[in-house]
């Protein structure tokens, strides 16, 4: 294997959805601080402040997805956290790991920051992290805003896709249809049913779309008994997901 295929494993395994560990709420680092809370700000005329996006990471542990996105999102006017959840905790991955709380720690972080609304903001997460994006509420503390807008792409493990949002927050889950990760334990369906049941949620099925289909990165990844799964770009698929997205916010924002 070269050198550069071992980098890129690295680094694009994050997302998948899952290690084959049950999750848990691994202690944080007590050295975690405003470090692991990057806020990427957009330039906006006068003093005002612009609306916010908080990235949870997959399970790589990596901002490499959220950056992408970030510079997407920054030519609509809009700001960016990048949560690195590894680092809070030591980790070189999230493999296993719940945290969907760190939504709050980086809440707590920011507050103050002259450049973003924390009145206006939205979550998106990446497989495990969008499942973390889902679960977010429950750790959210009296004084914080809650999101106008959850972004969950292709989450859900062992085919469950909780959800924490029921109200008030616009939530969307987008899943592409030959995501072989959702196929397994039916996860993708659980969370077509999730969505079914809430007025707030809309599930979105991509065409032929694979996991990570946002990403730049083609390749397969094993787990699960040994179980293979794929990770493929998908432009069409991409662009889908930023129109339903850029409706949303021009609408609420």
């Amino acid at each position: 294997m070269s050198e550069i295929y071992r980098w890129l494993s690295t680094i694009f395994v994050g997302f998948i959805l899952v290690a084959c560990t049950p999750v848990n709420n691994e202690p944080l680092s007590k050295n975690s601080s405003n470090e692991h809370f990057i806020v990427k700000p957009v330039s906006i005329e006068g003093n005002n402040k612009s609306p916010v996006v908080f990235f949870l990471q997959s399970s790589a542990g990596s901002n490499i997805n959220s950056q992408k996105w970030a510079r997407w999102f920054a030519n609509h006017g809009i700001a960016s956290v990048f949560i690195d959840s590894a680092k809070i905790r030591n980790r070189q991955n999230l493999f296993g790991v719940n945290y969907g709380r760190d939504l709050s720690l980086a809440l707590d972080a920011v507050k103050g920051n002259p450049h973003i609304d924390l009145t206006r903001y939205a979550v998106m997460g990446f497989s495990r992290g969008g499942t973390g994006a889902l679960q977010s509420r429950k750790f959210l503390k009296p004084d914080h805003n809650k999101p106008d807008f959850i972004f969950s792409l292709y989450p859900g493990d062992q085919g469950k896709c909780p959800n924490s949002y029921i109200e008030n927050t616009r939530v969307f889950v987008f899943y592409g249809a030959l995501d072989n990760w959702g196929t397994y334990q039916n996860t993708r369906e659980a969370c077509n049913r999730m969505a079914n049941r809430f007025e707030n949620t809309s599930f979105v099925s991509l065409a032929n779309a694979h996991h990570g289909y946002d990403a730049d990165w083609t390749g397969t990844w094993k787990c699960c008994g040994g179980n293979t799964f794929s990770n493929r770009p998908n432009t069409a698929a991409l662009e889908e997901t930023r129109s339903i997205i850029l409706k949303a916010i021009e609408k609420k924002w």
